[in-house]
C-alpha cells in the first residue's frame, strides 16, 4: 500500500513541477532535448530519494537543488563550463495584450536595460536575483538552491538591487 502512495506523490510531483523545471533546466542548457534529458534524470533522482523528504515545504527547493546538480553532474561529465542562459529568459517573457504600442516598447527596453547590466554582475549574484526577483522563491529556498548561508543570499540580493537601481538611473541620466 505504501509503494502505491508513494507512487501518486510521485505522479503529482511531475505533474506540477515538470514545466517549471524543464523551463529552468532549458534556461541552464539552452538545449531543448538536453533539458528533456536532464528533467528525466532529476525526476529519477527524486523517484529514488522521494522517501527521504520529510516537509512538503522542502520539497521545492529541493527539486530544483537536484535539477541543478544533474545539469552540473552533466557539465562535468561533457567537460562544458555552465553559461546563464539570461537572455533567452528575458526573451520569453510576455507582454501584457492590453498594453498600448509605446508601453510595451518601454517595458521591452527596461528589460533590455535590465538583461544588460545583470549580465555584467557576478554569476552568483545574478542566480540570486533571477531565484528571488523573477521566479519568486523564497529566500530560504534560494540559499537552499544556491546552496548559501541565508545571510549571505540576502545580501548578494539587496546589493545586487541597488546596484541595478543605481545603474538604471545612470544610465537614463544620460
Amino acid at each position: 500500500m505504501e509503494t502505491i502512495a508513494n507512487q501518486l506523490e510521485f505522479d503529482q510531483l511531475m505533474h506540477r513541477y515538470s514545466k517549471s523545471l524543464f523551463g529552468y533546466l532549458y534556461r541552464l542548457t539552452g538545449d531543448y532535448h538536453l533539458a528533456e534529458d536532464l528533467l528525466q534524470e532529476t525526476f529519477y533522482k527524486v523517484y529514488l530519494h522521494i522517501s527521504g523528504i520529510k516537509e512538503v515545504t522542502q520539497i521545492k527547493s529541493w527539486m530544483y537543488r537536484i535539477a541543478y546538480n544533474t545539469f552540473i553532474d552533466h557539465c562535468r561529465k561533457t567537460k562544458k563550463v555552465p553559461l546563464v542562459q539570461i537572455d533567452d529568459f528575458f526573451a520569453s517573457l510576455k507582454l501584457e495584450p492590453s498594453l498600448e504600442t509605446e508601453r510595451a516598447f518601454l517595458q521591452k527596453y527596461e528589460l533590455e536595460l535590465i538583461y544588460k547590466h545583470l549580465a555584467t554582475m557576478k554569476e552568483l549574484q545574478q542566480k540570486a536575483i533571477l531565484l528571488v526577483a523573477v521566479k519568486g522563491f523564497s529566500y530560504k529556498e534560494a540559499a537552499e538552491l544556491l546552496n548559501v548561508k541565508l545571510a549571505y543570499l540576502k545580501s548578494l540580493v539587496f546589493r545586487g538591487r541597488r546596484e541595478l537601481e543605481k545603474r538604471l538611473r545612470d544610465e537614463v541620466k544620460e
